[in-house]
């Protein structure tokens, strides 16, 4: 994780972002209760420090992909958030992780766009990952690669409307893919969940499930109930500062010990 110490709205690269529009001592606020949330389920946390001019470095989930240890580094599709990577990149080397990029012209922005599902892989395109990603991926991982159309501008990263719970069940809000990947996730997920409007809009899908807890935004009730139902226990964090900005739970949270559920 990364401390927002320099997180605030200084440009806009998503429908969500209004330029000056965060609390920086609510944000502040909120990510330590996110922080001292994951100490007490007994999960380490490692920080980075934040570096002045980087406002989205806080958003750690979107610099690499990991699977065991081996990242594959980020390549930002807009330039604002292209200096963020080097700081994590030397996080990543120090800690003895082999380190993979993509070719420059092909834009990947690592955890936010690729969701692990057993071992499988989910990738968005269409938006922020170029096409050819998927393709790097599944060559490079030697995974099986299921690339998803993300449509929705709202919904402009995979970890924005994709949930996967566990081998059988994946949540989705279905108005952020194409027909054709709405109808592909019908083929391949067993229990395929819909988000309602609202939850997805209150970053539902952006949370972070860790052994049988869910870490999630405050207000979901209704998919609050859901994981209840299929065993898991959940805790509510309130993370709204940093939604004005696009981002969640999920977002501020760079896994690193696990590649799959």
């Amino acid at each position: 994780m990364c401390e927002p110490h320099f997180f605030q709205v200084q440009y806009e690269i998503n429908p969500w972002m209004k330029l000056g529009s965060i609390d920086k001592k609510n944000a502040g606020k909120q990510w330590v209760s996110l922080y001292e949330t994951y100490l007490k389920l007994e999960i380490a946390v490692d920080l980075i420090k934040p570096q002045a001019g980087l406002p989205d470095m806080v958003f750690s989930a979107d610099q690499g992909l990991v699977k065991e240890k081996t990242v594959i580094c980020s390549n930002f599709l807009y330039q604002e958030r292209r200096k963020e990577v080097p700081y994590y990149e030397n996080w990543y080397q120090q800690n003895d992780f082999e380190v993979k990029k993509m070719p420059e012209t092909c834009f990947f922005e690592g955890a936010g766009e690729s969701l692990w599902w057993e071992d499988k892989l989910f990738v968005g395109k269409g938006q922020r990952n170029s096409k050819e990603a998927s393709f790097r991926l599944k060559e490079v991982l030697g995974v099986e690669v299921i690339s998803l159309e993300l449509i929705n501008p709202f919904f402009y990263h995979l970890d924005t409307c994709l949930f996967p719970l566990n081998k059988e069940t994946v949540f989705y809000y279905p108005k952020a893919f194409s027909p054709i990947s709405v109808k592909s996730l019908r083929k391949k997920v067993p229990d395929l969940v819909p988000f309602e409007e609202k939850e997805a809009f209150n970053f539902a899908a952006n949370s972070l499930l860790t052994d049988h807890h869910a870490v999630i935004q405050t207000g979901n009730k209704d998919f609050r109930r859901r994981l209840d139902s299929y065993g898991y226990k959940t805790v509510e964090v309130d993370v709204s500062e940093f939604s004005k900005a696009g981002g969640g739970i999920h977002c501020l949270t760079g896994v690193i010990a696990e590649s799959s559920l």
